[in-house]
């Protein structure tokens, strides 16, 4: 909101041109003071910008994270700008070129974090990895523990009972499923991958 100064009345106004002029003329009446107008304040619309608008604290799933979806081409993927370091346009399953979600806080080129991979057989986004900002709709993402994933996935086993990789069908998307890998009783790596894919297990 922006205030404004008030306008000098009329008496105020006569009084400043009189000093001006050395000659102050005589008030017979004061005028009537107009109303003044009624302030009502209204609680402005917020836009976000547009690095708001990339923010990645969102759900891993059920068909991809905002508006970034599997299946999507790397040009469709640019174009959420929701994505960095994506190139070319073969897929290369992780490699050089497939890119990662913006946020994500790789420790190295081989970290899962907001990794992307891009089909090299259809070209198409066919996992994603999750960053430590988002978890899935059940509540699942990197830290939680294996009570955690068992209460949102109860079907969830991992290659060492209660450790290791386990996949899961996604809940609301039968062409997908979920990877997890737990390890000292906690998830490590948190996948969101197509049913259809040729890049990983």
């Amino acid at each position: 909101m922006q205030l404004r100064k008030p306008l000098l009345t009329l008496a105020g106004a006569t009084f400043a041109l009189g000093l001006s002029a050395c000659v102050v003329p005589p008030v017979t009446t004061a005028p009537t003071p107009s109303p003044q107008p009624t302030i009502v304040a209204s609680s402005p619309s917020v836009t976000p910008s547009a690095s708001q608008s990339a923010s990645l604290d969102a759900n891993l799933g059920p068909d991809g994270v905002a508006a970034l979806k599997l299946g999507m081409t790397k040009a469709q993927a640019i174009q959420t700008g929701q994505a960095t370091e994506i190139s070319g346009t073969v897929g290369t399953c992780g490699a050089d070129g497939d890119g990662r979600l913006l946020g994500a806080h790789p420790a190295d080129v081989d970290d899962l974090d907001g990794k992307l991979f891009f089909s090299a057989t259809s070209g198409q986004l066919v996992i994603i990895g999750a960053t430590s900002s988002m978890a899935t709709p059940e509540g699942v993402h990197l830290g939680s523990a294996y009570g955690q994933v068992k209460k949102a996935y109860p079907t969830w086993e991992g290659s060492e009972g209660k450790e290791g990789v386990g996949f899961v069908k996604v809940p609301g998307n039968a062409e997908a499923f979920y990877r997890i890998y737990l390890d000292a009783g906690q998830v490590l790596e948190l996948t969101l991958q197509a049913k259809d894919q040729d890049c990983a297990e």
